[in-house]
């Protein structure tokens, strides 16, 4: 099996994120003389693989293309402490590349929407050294598409991550050189699936770990503005996860499972940033 669906939004997150990010800001700004906020947009351009593997290794799945989409974030400065809130909302297709569910190789294409915000804080160790935790949210809809010998299905991902990370700066030329590394572990999973003929059915997923790497090169346009060009090397790897039930209108017909797979994204932001 490989159908089309409406795009179910969930921009009540989005909502939720600002309501709690002017609560920071007016909380800390209340109690902290030595403080500034900023507020950043940018476009954001991405390149998206998509691996999936069975338990002795074998690929399974490839999936490459390419994602567009924009980027908001709010951050304030509280004496050494930096406190950042940050949505994105990329769509694009990447190519499909797998079998199906008898094990006959098929291309198709894959739709997309992937959905992250995160709350993060950091403290200034040095001038040039920043060390901080996150809280992120993931939430990924991929639509397989069908084709002339395999029915398409939807499948839509949540996950949440605890990250920690570091951060390296340094002038260079007329701007300022950043860079940094995170690493995380899910908090939690799950993932909604919806075959063809079968009832929609929620999968565990298994355990999933994180690493990104960024480097970014800022510049001053003025008094307030500044403008950003950054990239990231964001890899997620996730293991095999339980067997889940698979019914038609509550009768058992089987079991599957989500395969042990990898996410690599290649954001590329060129970001515009205001300061008060």
């Amino acid at each position: 099996m490989i159908a089309a669906k409406t795009w179910v939004h969930n921009w009540h997150k989005a909502g939720l994120l600002g309501l709690l990010t002017v609560a920071i800001s007016v909380a800390a700004a209340a109690e902290c003389v030595d403080r500034s906020a900023s507020w950043q947009a940018a476009n954001v351009t991405s390149s998206s693989e998509w691996d999936e593997f069975d338990a002795s290794g074998r690929k399974l799945v490839h999936e490459s293309g390419t994602l567009h989409g924009v980027e908001l974030s709010a951050g304030l400065r509280c004496g050494d402490w930096n406190l950042q809130a940050q949505i994105s909302q990329l769509d694009g297709s990447r190519l499909y590349d797998g079998q199906t569910s008898t094990g006959v190789p098929v291309t198709s294409q894959s739709a997309l929407r992937q959905l992250q915000g995160h709350l993060q804080a950091s403290l200034n160790l040095t001038d040039a050294w920043q060390l901080g935790g996150r809280l992120s949210s993931h939430t990924l809809w991929r639509d397989i598409a069908s084709t002339a010998s395999a029915s398409g299905y939807p499948e839509r991902y949540d996950w949440t991550m605890l990250s920690l990370g570091a951060q390296w700066q340094t002038a260079l030329g007329p701007g300022k050189l950043t860079l940094a590394a995170w690493t995380g572990t899910q908090l939690k999973s799950t993932m909604v699936l919806n075959l063809p003929g079968r009832d929609q059915a929620t999968l565990p997923l298994g355990s999933i770990s994180q690493v990104e790497l960024a480097a970014g090169w800022s510049a001053q346009l003025g008094r307030a503005w500044s403008l950003q060009a950054d990239v990231r090397y964001r890899r997620a790897d996730m293991d095999q996860g339980a067997d889940a039930v698979i019914t038609r209108r509550g009768v058992p017909l089987g079991v599957a499972h989500q395969p042990r797979t990898s996410m690599v994204d290649v954001p590329v932001a060129i970001r515009i940033g205001y300061e008060f």
